[in-house]
């Protein structure tokens, strides 16, 4: 038996501080690591399409284009990757629209910092995987 590959990450938040928060707190779970972080929305397409991560933590609004644009953007390049949205703009509206573009996961920034964690949590558990 094999184990599984470790599970990376790609952070998209304007805010500095809310990225470095997001990357030592993920830098905390085992078999999860941060493998490139952007502040704007180019950056952040450009980067997940050369990394490949196995989750994009993405907030809604961004400098240079919206979150909304990066998720229907990456979600049409590679579907496989879990979005996790994480943003303080948390109106229904931007639910519904962020889930029809293909958000896996909607969290409050303000309130659900721990909701995000328990899914890369759970995710990074490492399992045995057949040969």
């Amino acid at each position: 038996m094999k184990l599984a590959h470790p599970k990376t990450v790609f952070i998209v938040d304007d805010s500095p501080i809310v990225r470095e928060r997001i990357a030592r707190m993920i830098s905390e779970l085992p078999g999860v690591s941060v493998v490139g972080q952007a502040d704007i929305a180019f950056e952040a397409v450009q980067g997940i399409r050369q990394l490949r991560p196995s989750f994009v933590v993405l907030d809604v609004s961004m400098p240079g284009g919206s979150g909304m644009y990066v998720l229907e953007t990456i979600k049409r390049d590679r579907p496989a990757s879990t979005v996790i949205m994480l943003t303080n703009f948390t109106h229904d509206e931007y639910r519904q629209k962020c889930l029809r573009l293909g958000a896996d996961f909607f969290f409050d920034k303000t309130a659900e910092f721990e909701k995000m964690l328990e899914v890369l949590k759970e995710a990074g558990e490492t399992k045995p995987v057949a040969a």
